[in-house]
């Protein structure tokens, strides 16, 4: 009895054993007291990048890194013609839809189409509308 109560509980003991290894890198890093050295030096190095790129330039850029830029948003500009226009930011997309028309029709081929369109739909209703009502009834049929 005690062994079945052992084979029971073995796979719950190793299910808790996992689930303590995966969680002791989440809780580790959460505990901020405790970092190691190198985390820290990670911390570090957000923390001194975000006040870097305060401004929205670029961070620790050299006067040929600045040149190489200036450059390149002048090589686009003049390849779409986009002259005042900033290149560094996302473009707002404006879609509508467009015009469907019939390609190739006159107005009096249109006129046409839809007359045959609607004398189709009438006959098709006039045909359900004739398969719905009940046949009359003739008492000389079979005589």
């Amino acid at each position: 009895m005690l062994r079945q109560a052992v084979q029971r509980l073995l796979p719950a003991g190793q299910c808790l054993a996992q689930q303590a290894q995966r969680n002791f890198g989440v809780t580790a890093v959460a505990a901020k007291a405790n970092l190691d050295p190198i985390q820290q030096l990670f911390v570090d190095k957000i923390r001194e990048y975000r006040t870097k790129s305060a401004g929205g330039k670029l961070v620790d850029a050299t006067a040929q890194t600045e040149t190489a830029l200036k450059d390149s948003l002048a090589n686009l500009e003049r390849a779409y013609g986009a002259a005042g226009v900033d290149m560094t930011q996302f473009p707002t997309l404006n879609f509508t839809d467009p015009d469907l028309m019939w390609p190739g029709l006159t107005q009096e081929q249109k006129v046409k189409m839809y007359e045959v369109v609607d004398a189709a739909e009438e006959a098709d209703a006039a045909k359900q509308a004739a398969a719905q009502a009940p046949p009359k009834y003739d008492p000389w049929e079979g005589l």
